[in-house]
């Protein structure tokens, strides 16, 4: 039903409200929002606006980067074909919220209140109610659809695609479960999958997908390539138990792709195992992010199709690697020899004490009292896979090309994953289930603006700042003091503020009372 107009008189003066009809799915009954729209004057209404007291101080140096993000590439724009302008507003200020200072839903508005954002973007409504039928809207509509479409148009990107596709961990919960021993086949899953689009040729995310399922992901977006729907498409999956069978079904359709896989996938891990030796020579020398590494070329058969790849063996992270390996090792043998009166077997206590690293030990049961021992063999094959990567492609890519795109979509993976466990955590109590789409379409568009933030960073090539931290604490001290006339402090700002200031737009123009 449509929203309508109310009027109310109190006291002599007549006031305009929206009011909102809607459907209660909890009671079966349908319901009403009520907004106010302010005081009626000519048929108009008008809003007091409450504002601060003269002096008031108001937040505004961190959040210019995010606002310059936000007017340059007209992420409003995109977001206004499909939401209302105050719906706009609440989706913006969420994102910002949740990529600069996050907050739970109920500390929004007081938030809100310290910044100077208000004013820049007004029209938000943090109300308890609202701000959730804002995000089921999202989770409901095709409103990602909508904006990526946009987005992509507003910005003129190039029809070039590199799709990611995300397998998003719950790292909070899989900590507290499982410690600090991460292994992909503990990482438990959310139900819903997530494709990232993104142009190369603007360097610059270009749109967002949910599916119902992480499965579902990799299927459509071999569909649309397939089908032409997205001609330039470059598919980037994740790796994971999945992957293997998926493979098969990526490499028959034809499709470019790049993926990082598992070491211990067995076509790969047997090139480990056969050219370990082979790699470690002169000639195969790279460097790759400022790192000295070997790097070897490899093909696999599937079926009649040969797929490429390349093998990268970094030096300094096998040693590492290598060290914490065999550390686990000499602990789990001292804690079963050093446990005594357990009331098990030995062979129970290996299963308690080593977990995942149970492969790599023997119980030696010859003598009176069994004892463990380490299985060199599975041993040598682990100390061969140290410090090695791989990456299997189609199409014409350079190895660093393969690399880059391959940890460009972890990264991707690592940000959206910390967003969306941080807003689900802040939402606790809510029926996230209704409104889990809306929560990863913010997190999303929280990615969408750091990155942007990131890229331009890189381009003003400042030495003192060189991470997205450390731009908004250099920012950070900036503020607008309220006056009839508002006024910026500090007076002066450092070489390195004025330096920042001229790469993000400088100082957003203050509106005064």
């Amino acid at each position: 039903m449509k929203s309508f107009i109310r009027k109310k008189t109190i006291k002599g003066h007549e006031y305009l409200y929206e009011v909102t009809p809607y459907y209660d799915p909890d009671t079966g009954k349908w319901r009403q929002k009520t907004k106010y729209l302010g005081k009626n004057v000519d048929g108009e209404p008008v809003k007091k606006d409450r504002g601060g007291k003269v002096g008031q101080i108001y937040d505004i140096g961190e959040y210019i980067p995010a606002y310059w993000a936000i007017k340059t590439h007209k992420i409003m724009e995109s977001l206004l074909t499909s939401c209302s302008p105050d719906e706009t507003a609440t989706v913006i200020l969420l994102t910002i919220n949740r990529l600069i200072n996050p907050c739970p839903p109920a500390n929004l508005s007081t938030w809100l209140e310290s910044t100077y954002l208000s004013k820049l973007i007004p029209g938000a409504d943090f109300n308890e109610s609202d701000l959730l039928q804002v995000l089921q809207k999202i989770s409901d509509r095709p409103v990602a659809e909508v904006f990526s479409r946009m987005f992509a148009s507003i910005n003129d990107l190039s029809n070039k695609r590199f799709l990611f596709t995300l397998r998003l961990h719950d790292i909070a919960e899989l900590m507290k479960e499982k410690g600090s021993g991460l292994f992909s086949e503990d990482i438990l899953e959310r139900e819903l999958g997530v494709r990232i689009h993104y142009d190369p040729d603007k360097q610059i995310l270009a749109g967002f997908d949910a599916f119902q399922f992480q499965h579902a992901v990799i299927e459509d977006t071999i569909d649309q390539i397939s089908s032409g729907k997205i001609p330039e498409g470059i598919i980037v999956p994740h790796w994971d138990y999945l992957s293997p069978s998926l493979m098969l079904r990526i490499v028959n359709a034809g499709c470019s792709f790049i993926t990082r896989t598992d070491v211990s996938y067995g076509p790969v891990s047997s090139h480990i195992s056969s050219r370990g030796e082979q790699m470690e020579h002169p000639a195969n020398i790279r460097y790759y992010k400022g790192k000295a590494c070997y790097i070897r070329p490899l093909s696999i058969s599937y079926g009649k199709n040969n797929v490429h790849g390349y093998i990268l063996h970094d030096i300094r992270r096998e040693q590492a690697d290598r060290l914490a390996f065999h550390k686990n090792l000499q602990n789990i043998r001292d804690l079963v020899q050093e446990t005594k009166n357990y009331p098990g077997t030995v062979d129970e206590l290996l299963n308690e004490s080593a977990g995942s690293f149970r492969k790599y030990f023997i119980i030696d049961d010859s003598k009176e009292v069994p004892s463990i021992r380490t299985d060199q063999e599975e041993v040598h094959q682990a100390n061969k896979r140290l410090g090695r990567s791989c990456v299997l492609y189609r199409g014409d890519f350079t190895w660093e090309e393969c690399f880059t795109l391959a940890d460009m979509r972890g990264n991707l993976e690592q940000q959206m994953s910390s967003f969306i466990s941080e807003l689900e955590r802040d939402f606790k109590g809510y029926r996230i289930e209704r409104i889990r789409k809306g929560i990863f379409f913010i997190c999303f568009l929280a990615v969408l603006i750091r990155e942007l933030i990131a890229n331009r960073l890189i381009s003003a090539q400042i030495p003192e700042v060189t991470s997205f931290e450390a731009l908004l604490t250099v920012l950070r001290p900036v503020h607008v003091i309220k006056s009839y006339q508002p006024l910026i402090f500090p007076y002066r700002f450092t070489k390195i503020q004025k330096a920042i200031l001229s790469y993000f737009g400088g100082i957003p123009p203050l509106k005064g009372d």
